[in-house]
């Protein structure tokens, strides 16, 4: 998330989950690049643990070798380090693959009784059955974070693990199909503690705002409304991330609007009927249905935020065009375009790899903005730029009027919808300068 979007969580989900799990005696030191956090490479740290996504992978590898040469151990762990364990090792005094909640006061005992493994895999401990609650007060101790009002969200989660199989998605791989739940009655004494050590109630809202995190909460519908019986209790705004088919249910849906929802994130993927069926979302989506949900949940007053990729091998400059005259038509919320990118982790990286399509391993580039695999249609470069000139066109002024007019909850609409077009203007005049784009390559792109 860009630092300009007002989405991006107060902090990272791994560090609030290892920063809670940590035993009182040790002292924790939260460091969040995505914030301008700087690094202090002299402190006096024990051991320096470092998480990160694929994006962020390099530079990860770039702080790691700069303490490593202060002589300080240090610690990979997260998605890209436990897909790619043999590169990682190449920074790292000890790598952690899998999920850590299992083996986490483990590795610290070791460390503090000076004999640190090379490597630790969730796989050689007890399955994770139950996740922890967040540890707000910790948190706030640890990190750098300042209150904030209902602008920018708060972190929390109930659930983890999906049960789908998307090829596009990480989640199966890591996290695993299971899924796992906190205690309910521990979910309002989270959002109490959060609310004392992260929110501003003398700010631009009477409400704070927490973003769910969890992969599909909706994939169990009994203990989605026993959350948002709990939640409506709690007096906030929330955003979360569901399967649109599950807002085909009109008591869900109230349900989501009663307890405070003020926008669903939901994965479309594509209008276009092949597309999806590559996807193997075809049986149950179609354009037509999706305009129907999204219709029925604002006439609820629902937002539903629609994530849609482009893929060179399915989709023409056509069908990009299409799908722009559908966000446009039924106003989506939020739209985000992104360009398929084979994460490592998932089975289409895995798929990819051994076709010998993919053509960049830049981690830097895997941004869901640049075109990482072979394309017979376009070249990179001017399919990029296509993406990336639709996705402005979409947060037009005139089309940001519109999508707020149309839309409940026009504060978020307003003031997100604002920062995503500062931050997306800011791309496309990088875009041209640093590729020099040229009349004649620009011609036709819209």
């Amino acid at each position: 998330m860009d630092e300009d979007s007002n989405q991006k969580p107060l902090f990272h989900m791994a560090l609030g989950v290892l920063t809670s799990l940590t035993p009182p005696q040790h002292e924790i030191e939260l460091i969040d690049e995505h914030f301008h956090d700087e690094i202090d490479y002299e402190g006096d740290y024990d051991f320096i643990g470092i998480t990160s996504r694929t994006i962020e992978a390099t530079r990860a590898y770039e702080i790691a070798d700069a303490f490593r040469a202060k002589g300080k151990p240090v610690i990979l762990g997260g998605l890209h380090i436990s897909f790619n364990p043999e590169e990682a090792k190449q920074h790292a005094d000890c790598i952690v693959v899998g999920e850590a909640d299992n083996l986490w006061t483990t590795l610290l005992d070791d460390v503090a009784n000076k004999r640190l493994k090379p490597e630790y895999n969730s796989k050689d401990f007890p399955p994770v059955k139950e996740i922890a609650p967040l540890d707000y007060a910790r948190i706030a101790k640890a990190s750098k974070r300042v209150k904030v009002d209902g602008t920018k969200s708060i972190p929390i989660y109930l659930t983890r693990g999906c049960l789908f199989n998307c090829s596009f998605c990480v989640t199966p791989n890591f996290t695993g199909k299971q899924y796992r739940t906190q205690k309910p009655e521990l979910l309002k004494h989270q959002i109490e503690e959060a609310k004392k050590y992260f929110f501003n109630p003398k700010g631009k809202t009477s409400k704070p705002w927490f973003m769910l995190t969890d992969e599909n909460l909706g994939i169990n519908k009994k203990k989605l409304w026993e959350s948002l019986d709990l939640l409506k209790e709690c007096d906030i705004t929330f955003s979360v991330f569901l399967s649109i088919n599950f807002l085909e249910d009109p008591k869900t849906v109230r349900k989501l609007v009663d307890a405070g929802c003020n926008f669903v994130l939901a994965g479309l993927e594509s209008i276009k009927q092949s597309t999806l069926e590559a996807y193997n979302k075809g049986h149950v989506n179609s354009a037509e249905k999706y305009a129907k949900i999204i219709d029925d949940c604002r006439k609820a007053g629902l937002n539903i935020q629609c994530n849609f990729l482009f893929n060179p091998a399915l989709d023409t400059f056509e069908d990009i065009d299409e799908l722009v005259q559908f966000v446009k038509k039924n106003n989506i919320f939020m739209p985000i375009f992104q360009i398929i990118t084979p994460y490592p982790g998932t089975q289409m990286y895995w798929d990819y790899k051994k076709e010998g399509l993919i053509t960049n391993e830049d981690w830097e580039k895997y941004n869901a903005l640049h075109l990482v695999i072979k394309s017979e249609r376009y070249e990179p470069l001017i399919f990029q730029y296509k993406v990336l000139k639709s996705y402005v066109d979409v947060y037009s002024w005139r089309y940001i009027v519109s999508r707020t007019y149309h839309n409940p909850r026009k504060l978020i609409n307003l003031v997100t919808s604002i920062a995503f077009r500062t931050h997306l203007k800011k791309q496309i005049a990088t875009f041209e300068q640093e590729n020099h784009m040229s009349p004649a390559q620009l011609q036709g792109i819209k």
